[in-house]
């Protein structure tokens, strides 16, 4: 989901590179991999975050109409959602699948598969290791331990990921975000939820989400490196740490 939306966001944009202006926008949700982003800043556009769900980012196209502050370019959300232009207000199948075909048909003209243009984003952006691991506790006690889990977290937030110092959190329960270096504090101007986020100095993120609609614990990470092996490497170990979080 995170590659084929950063292969969207580029394509896209090469495409509508004309049409762009200072207004327009990226919304992604706050678990969707920073990499669809950076590409977009690359064409100058404004990034906006959303909670997970595809309807925060439909109500982002209904705030820029209303204000006329933003103008909306593409959306998308790592579960496999996107949505390019306003006709919808939800993520769009239909047209994706379209886009990708026509992505797909554009590069084998150049000669190039969607492979070859996700590694040269990784040569240009870095590469990007994505990975979504759920841990499930089932029944009464197991909705306390969640709780418990998640309150630990917040009294005790990891000073490292995979060795490299956290560098600033966020809790989007209290709607507030801290940068360690500076220690200053900042409000996160969504509505709250429980989700922790962690970022390191290295470039890695981890978000530790409880499912809305199972009794598991998500935990989103992101390692961030020049080379494929090493982000590999460093994902894996994020993920190890995380999962003896969960015990």
């Amino acid at each position: 989901g995170n590659q084929t939306g950063a292969l969207l966001v580029q394509f896209v944009l090469t495409m509508k590179k004309a049409q762009l202006n200072e207004k327009s926008t990226l919304v992604k949700t706050i678990v969707t991999s920073d990499l669809g982003a950076n590409i977009g800043r690359s064409f100058g556009l404004q990034i906006e975050e959303t909670l997970t769900g595809f309807k925060y980012i439909g109500d982002k196209i209904n705030t820029y109409e209303q204000t006329g502050d933003k103008e909306f370019v593409i959306g998308y959300e790592e579960s496999y959602g996107y949505l390019v232009g306003t006709h919808a207000r939800d993520k769009d199948a239909v047209v994706a699948s379209m886009l990708i075909c026509e992505m797909a048909a554009y590069y084998k003209l150049q000669g190039l598969s969607l492979g070859d243009v996700m590694d040269k984003i990784y040569a240009d952006y870095g590469y990007y290791d994505n990975a979504v691991v759920s841990y499930t506790f089932e029944g009464e006690a197991g909705m306390e331990k969640m709780a418990g889990i998640m309150n630990h977290l917040r009294q005790n937030p990891p000073k490292s990921l995979g060795g490299s110092p956290v560098v600033e959190h966020s809790d989007y329960q209290s709607s507030l975000s801290t940068d360690l270096v500076s220690g200053k504090s900042a409000p996160i101007d969504l509505p709250k939820s429980n989700v922790l986020e962690y970022k390191a100095e290295n470039g890695c993120k981890l978000i530790v989400r409880p499912s809305g609609t199972e009794p598991k614990i998500k935990t989103y990470v992101t390692a961030v490196a020049a080379d494929k092996a090493v982000a590999q490497e460093m994902g894996q170990q994020l993920i190890d740490e995380s999962a003896a979080w969960m015990a």
